[in-house]
């Protein structure tokens, strides 16, 4: 759900700044307004004088800015007066003033539009950085490092690792070394391991599967018959064997490069975890989450 609820704000995200952009340049456009209307005609002149001057000009109308109407034209009207004073052959003619109430813009639209796009870039590629992020984090929950390895027959030697036969699971390839029974983690995170055994305790012995990580005990399963009675407050005197199958299951935080196996660990001679042609024993490891 939430891998959905970022793409979607990515999408939303993308059109909200093209939407802006488009909005920007037509108001910018909007400002220049329509050109102001023509000056009226000067009046008649005076005796020996100048014609009058011409009215003003009207002034443009600006449209509304973003889908406004378009701006009109201006009107304008002229009414002049004649002036008495020098001949006409004096006088000398007059230079109009231009007409700086235009209404016009000013702003540099190159340059704006530039500073725009180059904001969009920006968020656009951390979206896109952060999209790639997401991306990488669904492959990891989609191919999780995983294996079940299993033995076909008992174990007894408390001097090396649980070793096993084949692994049913084992994703990617590489992650168990079957003879020194040693799971080597490749990627950081945290993995849920098992271990599942036939428990044989002989002659009312106790027998243990310990499962180390570098060496360093992180988990035990035992197995024995508890010979003491209660309500005699005596110990019994028979000897008893014990088979049961215990699973030792848990969650550990790994690094890339851990090694992770299991001992067996009993008193006497004769204790030790069995199996068979139907399969007893089993070692399996799941990548949950990263760290």
């Amino acid at each position: 759900v939430s891998t959905a609820l970022i793409i979607m704000r990515v999408s939303v995200c993308l059109v909200l700044t093209v939407f802006c952009l488009i909005a920007f340049i037509s108001q910018a456009d909007a400002k220049k307004g329509g050109k102001g209307g023509k000056g009226g005609k000067g009046g008649k002149a005076g005796p020996s004088g100048k014609s009058g001057k011409g009215g003003k000009g009207g002034k443009g109308s600006q449209s509304s800015g973003f889908g406004g109407a378009p701006p009109s034209k201006g009107k304008g009207k002229g009414k002049g007066k004649g002036k008495g004073g020098k001949s006409s052959e004096e006088s000398s003619e007059e230079t109009g003033t231009p007409n700086t109430n235009s209404g016009s813009c000013t702003c540099d639209v190159a340059s704006l539009t530039a500073d725009v796009l180059a904001g969009v870039a920006t968020t656009i590629a951390d979206l896109t950085s952060q999209l790639a992020t997401v991306n990488t984090q669904i492959r990891e929950l989609e191919e999780p490092d995983v294996f079940s390895c299993k033995r076909m027959s008992g174990y007894s030697d408390e001097s090396a690792p649980v070793s096993y036969t084949a692994c049913d699971v084992e994703q990617p390839s590489g992650l168990v070394d079957l003879d020194s029974g040693k799971f080597t983690v490749q990627r950081d995170g945290v993995y849920r391991l098992t271990f599942t055994a036939r428990m044989s305790a002989m002659n009312g012995q106790i027998i243990r599967t310990d499962m180390f990580v570098n060496d360093v005990l992180i988990g035990r399963s035992s197995a024995n018959l508890d010979t003491f009675d209660t309500q005699t407050n005596t110990t019994s005197t028979t000897v008893l064997d014990l088979e049961t199958t215990n699973t030792l299951n848990q969650m550990y935080e790994l690094k890339a490069g851990d090694e992770v196996y299991v001992n067996v660990n009993y008193v006497g001679t004769m204790s030790l975890i069995q199996s068979s042609m139907n399969y007893q024993i089993f070692f399996t490891g799941e990548w949950i989450r990263a760290l």
